[in-house]
């Protein structure tokens, strides 16, 4: 059931099981972050925590490939990402807003009008 679940994290390979272990950890990290797009919140932290990466973009566009696949869904789910992200980092909200600034300025850029 759970290798179904969560069958894109295959991405992952070896780290799945780690990714899996954060969301039975956490389920809420177990829930898609946008209808749309295949990513979970598991995968923003795990890009933070694992991957090095400091900026919505970096997770957004570098991380999950999510701006490039659906820049609109993207934008949607900025604002969780940031989220995630400062807790994960002890950041606060003017870090939150500055990025999220920066991210809807880049994104505008992909989306088709």
């Amino acid at each position: 059931k759970n290798a179904a679940k969560y069958a894109d994290l295959s991405v992952y390979g070896a780290d799945a099981s780690s990714i899996q272990d954060l969301i039975r950890a956490d389920a809420a990290l177990g829930e898609r972050l946008h209808p749309a797009l295949t990513y979970l919140a598991a995968e923003v932290v795990w890009a933070t925590r694992v991957e090095m990466a400091r900026t919505v973009e970096d997770v957004l566009a570098r991380r999950t490939r999510a701006l490039f696949l659906n820049a609109k869904a993207a934008l949607e789910i900025a604002p969780r990402v940031a989220s995630t992200m400062a807790r994960e980092l002890g950041k606060g909200g003017d870090w939150q807003s500055a990025q999220l600034a920066s991210f809807r300025a880049m994104a505008a850029q992909y989306l088709i009008s």
